[in-house]
């Protein structure tokens, strides 16, 4: 399978928690090996995964204060990926220096560019405003690898219809159907959709982590976003025209290690029961679970489309109907910016 994604665009490397000062982060990003670890001043450097000398993996090798030695002959790198130590002569030959790769560090994500280096300042990483500053919010994080292109995990978290079969529990006893998009919302580069539910009792999940009576009926506000190749938002909002609404965020950013498997960092943040670690752990579990059903039927979607094209059949159309609006327009975006069609 041909790659699909743009390479021009900022992708999420790793969660900050991941990076840590004198530890070393390998990572495939866009089929590309990458290092990562934390200087003396906490920045992020970024570098290319391998030595110049013998193609080892760096990553395999240590720091020694903001220097990576590579663990085969020692030859030592300094935080610009510049070659500044090489144990068997006094002389370094000139110019030998690693990619490194521009990060950014925002709101508990390490952000890496891998395409074009002039093109990174004129696409800063995607703004998360409810998460700039970790104030009224409670959070989990965590990183699941899964077996799928990502743009497989777009159009999966982009059409919410799949709940009933996939997760009934998690929908309110008085929900059996999701109403009609309301909204879908298309620029340039990001896709958004709405959907309003009527009046119903909570499901068990709210009833735990929201304390409602189990006899209120309260409307549900569903909002989803296409923000970037790179990631996806969905906003899950109890009474959101209520004086105390009751949200919930689940933030994922989907990068790909290669056009068969995608990084998933996601994050789960909310603004109620903000002091209470049972409900944040409730809750980490259970987008746990789900994220794990979700990743057994993309992964075994990728498998069939590795058939296909093994037994070289082209590649066939998937049948479209009105609840993936949103996610046919994220996948033609991705391609435009990807710079051709899907191979």
């Amino acid at each position: 399978m041909k790659t699909n994604y743009p390479f021009n665009c900022w992708y999420v490397a790793a969660t900050s928690a991941e990076v840590t000062r004198g530890n070393l982060l390998a990572r495939r990003l866009l089929d590309k090996p990458v290092v990562l670890y934390r200087s003396a001043t906490g920045a992020v450097v970024a570098l290319e995964d391998r030595c110049l000398h013998r193609a080892y993996p760096l990553s395999e090798g240590r720091c020694e204060g903001d220097r990576i030695v590579c663990g085969y002959h020692g030859f030592t790198y300094d935080p610009d990926g510049r070659l500044v130590g090489v144990p068997s002569q006094t002389n370094v030959p000139r110019g030998a220096r690693l990619t490194k790769y521009q990060v950014q560090e925002r709101s508990g994500f390490v952000w890496i560019w891998l395409g074009d280096p002039g093109a990174a300042s004129l696409r800063p990483p995607p703004r998360m405003p409810w998460s700039a500053d970790g104030e009224g919010w409670t959070s989990s994080v965590e990183a699941l690898p899964v077996q799928a292109n990502y743009l497989l995990l777009h159009e999966h978290y982009l059409d919410l219809t799949n709940v009933f079969s996939m997760y009934p529990e998690a929908a309110p006893p008085d929900i059996h159907t999701l109403p009609p998009l309301e909204e879908v919302e298309v620029s340039e580069m990001s896709v958004s959709h709405s959907r309003l539910t009527a009046p119903t009792r909570p499901a068990e999940w709210e009833l735990k982590v929201a304390q409602l009576a189990a006899s209120t009926a309260l409307p549900r506000l569903e909002e989803g976003s296409f923000v970037s190749p790179a990631l996806h938002v969905q906003r899950y909002v109890i009474d959101p025209s209520g004086a105390t609404p009751y949200t919930l965020i689940r933030i994922q950013g989907f990068t790909p290690e290669s056009p068969t498997a995608t990084h998933v960092f996601l994050r789960i943040q909310r603004d109620y029961a903000r002091g209470d670690d049972g409900v944040t752990e409730y809750l980490r579990t259970m987008f746990h679970e789900m994220a794990m059903r979700d990743t057994a039927v993309l992964e075994k979607i990728q498998m069939r489309h590795a058939e296909d094209l093994q037994a070289g059949m082209a590649p066939r159309r998937d049948l479209n109907v009105k609840a993936d609006r949103a996610a046919v327009r994220a996948r033609q975006i991705a391609l435009h910016a990807h710079g051709g069609r899907q191979s």
